[in-house]
Order: structure tokens, then sequence, then C-alpha cells
């Protein structure tokens, strides 16, 4: 049995809340998706859909992270391995966007 597209979300549609939909009532945000280079566009968007974040973004959520806890840190010698943490992590994020940056240009 062949389904079409729109077949399977109504199908889909009604068996759920529709109420509770991400983005319901807002238009949808497609700058971001035509900003990627048309050739990655799809894998972004099946990687973004599945919850993968690139490496960089997740190198950044550790940081704000590692602040966090280093700002509600008492013990010194804590704090000193939340700040060795917290530098490691910026310099691998910065090695990271430069090799970004690199391959931009080649």
């Amino acid at each position: 049995m062949s389904y079409s597209i729109d077949k399977q979300i109504e199908e889909w549609l009604a068996q759920q809340n529709s109420e509770d939909l991400p983005g319901k009532g807002k238009p949808l945000d497609l700058d971001e998706y035509f900003r990627c280079p048309e050739d990655l566009r799809i894998g972004y968007s099946l990687l973004k859909n599945a919850g993968y974040v690139p490496e960089e973004v997740e190198q950044l959520r550790q940081i704000n992270q590692l602040i966090d806890e280093l700002d509600k840190c008492a013990d010194p010698a804590d704090r000193t391995r939340l700040r060795s943490r917290l530098n490691e992590t910026r310099v691998r994020l910065n090695l990271n966007l430069e090799a970004a940056r690199r391959r931009r240009r080649a």
C-alpha cells in the first residue's frame, strides 16, 4: 500500500495532540537552513532532527557548564581542576573553529 507524504502527515496529526507541536502558530524560520551550503542541507537537517549537534556547539555547552560550576565552587583544589578543564575545552574549541575556517577557505 503506497501512502503519500501528505496522507502520512494527516494520519500522524490525527493521532497527536496538535496543540503541543513545537512552533505552533509561528512562521517557519528558514534563514538558517538557506545559509547552509546546498550540498550539506539535507545532512545537517537530518542530524539536527535526530538531536545531534556539531562538536563546536557541544563544546560551547561544556564551557558554559564549567563556568557555572566554577562560579559555584568554593574548594580551591576543585576550582583549579575546573579552570584547567575550562581552558582545555576552550583550546579544543578554538582549534576546531580554526580548522573549520581553513576548510571553508580551501
